[in-house]
């Protein structure tokens, strides 16, 4: 009887998180690698018990869940950073106890473009030390008392704070020269789909930060905490329509929240380039005190291959 119960019930969330039809469906297909391997349990049990009936359900789960994550399948590599970055992007948590832990990884990761999600004053102070090395700084509120702040060592030559969707979320955009190509750089903090308003901002969200992406004619990089998995058809097709890559894809599923729940892990922080635009050393974590991963990476040019 459990085995039977537990097997619908991954059924109903697998088949479900594909529906749009009620608002929360779309969390059911955050976790589509937890379902492939709670059906791979509960494929063992079924042949263990004979069960073919439950045995071609668990089976069929399996793939359908695995098809849905094809370009994000695991890696168990570690992927520290603590050698020089270009891009680096964290969600800091506005509780974190521990901002020496970020404080170090950023010295180590020492990015020219850095962006922290969730500052808040004591933050700021605690990691003075190494914002100064920043010369360049965009922030803006974001809600619940916390701050978006977009730090450069290069020149910002051109530099907005536009708001989006119902509840005005702030998308930071600079133009700034990395080693001699110009990049419009956006920095993105959409809200979470926790309940239907929410839900509606964030897709609102994306479809007017997709018209300004799409009128760029050079290189784009978008980081943050998007607050949405890659395989999300919103999201997907975000992706095709600005002609974005998530660079965590081909380097496997890596990730970035909840740090504090490992087994429902979901890549949530992403790095997203332009799709012809090369780029090396994607690395996710160390932890840093926050329930997000920080994620960092390397642009590769001519020049540098």
């Amino acid at each position: 009887m459990i085995l039977e119960f537990l097997s619908i019930i991954i059924a109903f969330a697998t088949f479900f998180g594909f529906s749009r039809s009620v608002w929360w469906f779309t969390i059911l297909d955050f976790f589509r690698l937890q379902y492939a391997c709670l059906a791979f349990l509960l494929l063992c049990a079924a042949l263990y018990e004979v069960n073919i009936s439950l045995s071609l359900l668990n089976t069929v789960i399996i793939i359908v869940n695995l098809y849905r994550i094809r370009g994000f399948f695991p890696r168990f590599s570690p992927g520290g950073i603590y050698q020089n970055k270009q891009v680096f992007s964290v969600n800091a948590y506005k509780e974190n106890s521990s901002p020496e832990r970020l404080k170090k990884i950023i010295k180590g990761a020492d990015p020219e473009i850095l962006l922290i999600m969730e500052m808040t004053d004591d933050m700021e102070s605690e990691l003075s030390s190494v914002l100064k090395n920043y010369q360049n700084v965009l922030s803006t509120s974001v809600r619940d008392g916390f701050r978006i702040c977009l730090y450069s060592k290069s020149k910002f030559h051109t530099q907005n704070i536009t708001l989006h969707g119902p509840g005005d979320t702030p998308l930071l955009h600079v133009h700034i020269q990395l080693d001699g190509v110009g990049y419009d750089v956006f920095a993105a903090h959409p809200k979470p789909a926790l309940n239907k308003d929410w839900y509606d901002e964030r897709h609102a969200y994306f479809k007017e930060v997709e018209l300004i992406i799409k009128k760029i004619s050079g290189p784009v990089i978008v980081l943050g905490d998007f607050n949405s998995v890659p395989w999300e058809e919103h999201f997907v097709k975000f992706l095709h329509n600005t002609n974005l890559k998530s660079t965590v894809e081909g380097y496997g599923y890596n990730m970035t929240w909840p740090v504090f729940f490992p087994l429902l892990g979901i890549p949530m922080d992403h790095i997203l380039i332009t799709r012809d635009e090369k780029y090396t050393g994607l690395s996710v974590g160390p932890y840093i005190g926050s329930d997000h991963f920080p994620v960092g990476l390397r642009l590769k040019h001519d020049d540098n291959e």
